[in-house]
């Protein structure tokens, strides 16, 4: 479900020690510079009110996350600094994309230092503005540079992509015989730290198929495409 920003910054405060003062007063207020922040190198507050007045996704999911954020484990070190969310964009019910936020450590730190965008489509087959929008890539890139780059559009984001990103990918093949005539084929194609709206922008595909000499189809085929932001 689409979470009003409100309520985001409502569950934020549920998962500190103002959780009952919280509780009892009406939903904070947040103004709308507020809801285009962003999240790099962002506190998480202004970057889960943005990301949730960009995208829908489940807080209840999310909360747990945020409320462990600064446990320790046994041996004193933090141990969780990655909150994992699957969002959706308005308009695109289906595909999902899931965003990794990294925070600093030690805890507690609550700035956003880095964030993954796992795609639900590979960006490699896109060409065209409705193929890119199929990957979700603006829909998760632009509230995650939030005022870092207030003017980003989606046409400036898929041309840097397409004409920047693309022909920067070093792609590495590794074949390794299986039983019988098939072959097992991994497939990794990657641009790193690409600057971009002030960050360093990269890009990983990783592809896995079976395939013979007899017959070339890709057999098994498991793809996986994400994009990192530092």
């Amino acid at each position: 479900m689409r979470l009003p920003a409100a309520l985001v910054t409502v569950a934020l405060a549920l998962c500190t020690d103002a959780a009952l003062a919280a509780s009892k007063s009406p939903p904070p207020q947040f103004s709308p510079e507020e809801a285009h922040v962003g999240c790099m190198h962002t506190d998480l507050r202004p970057c889960m009110i943005t990301l949730g007045s960009a995208l829908m996704f489940d807080m209840n999911v999310v909360a747990p996350q945020i409320a462990r954020r600064n446990e320790l484990e046994v041996n004193g070190k933090t141990a969780y600094r990655t909150i994992v969310i699957s969002a959706t964009a308005p308009g695109r019910p289906v595909d999902r994309a899931d965003i990794i936020l990294t925070l600093a450590s030690p805890a507690p730190n609550d700035t956003v230092i880095k964030s993954e965008v796992w795609l639900p489509h590979d960006p490699e087959v896109a060409h065209t503005p409705s193929e890119y929008d199929r990957t979700l890539m603006f829909d998760a890139v632009a509230p995650l540079l939030g005022n870092r780059c207030p003017s980003l559009d989606r046409t400036t984001l898929y041309r840097f992509f397409e004409n920047t990103i693309k022909p920067r990918e070093v792609v590495k093949v590794d074949q390794q015989q299986k039983s019988g005539f098939f072959q097992h084929v991994v497939e990794t194609a990657d641009a790193v730290g690409l600057p971009f709206c002030g960050v360093q922008f990269s890009f990983h595909r990783h592809a896995e198929w079976d395939t013979s000499a007899q017959n070339p189809e890709k057999r098994a085929l498991k793809l996986a495409t994400f994009i990192d932001l530092e």
